[in-house]
């Protein structure tokens, strides 16, 4: 784990799926990561999904929150934080002068909201890598899962010092299969 971490902040985007039973230790093992990034000066941004649901996208306007919360974020264009009060709404509060942006059809409306999010996280690593932990995702939404897919993506093409960290039981997905 630490030598994706080291590919990921000399600006090689990557993606680490943990997975396993449940109490083998894959949240510890990511916590462990997550004490490594911050001690290197990264920012470690977490967002959890649950087995009961909840609002769609819910882990990633966690992390965006988290995010958001923190004085080091860059200065954001109203478009972007637009659509990130769109996949958080409770950033309305911190945000009430953003208005929103117009609605398109459903496809490039999605497509606009994925690349804002992307410029999110790019602005994010300016200043520092940055590690996103997804745990429990086998309880994720499909728009989260297409959301971080996307992310992913990007981060690799635009070299974006970006970790993302997926923790998941394999035995929920092959129960979720039958």
């Amino acid at each position: 784990a630490s030598a994706i971490w080291r590919r990921a902040s000399a600006g090689e985007g990557q993606v680490l799926l943990i997975s396993g039973e449940p109490g083998i230790g894959k949240t510890r093992l990511v916590r462990e990561l997550m004490a490594l990034a911050e001690v290197s000066g990264a920012r470690a941004l977490l967002g959890e999904c649950y087995a009961e649901g909840g609002m769609p996208y819910a882990p990633i306007a966690q992390i965006i929150e988290a995010a958001l919360a923190n004085s080091h974020t860059p200065p954001l264009p109203h478009l972007v934080l637009a659509d990130l009060i769109t996949l958080a709404p409770a950033l309305r509060l911190r945000f009430p002068d953003v208005p929103p942006n117009p609605l398109l059809d459903p496809q490039p409306d999605q497509q606009r909201v994925f690349e804002n999010v992307v410029r999110f996280f790019a602005a994010l690593t300016t200043h520092a890598p940055v590690l996103v932990v997804v745990d429990d995702a086998h309880w994720a939404d499909s728009g989260t899962l297409a959301l971080v897919r996307h992310l992913a993506r990007r981060a690799r093409a635009s070299k974006l010092r970006l970790l993302i960290a997926f923790t998941y039981r394999e035995v929920e997905l092959s129960e979720a299969r039958t």
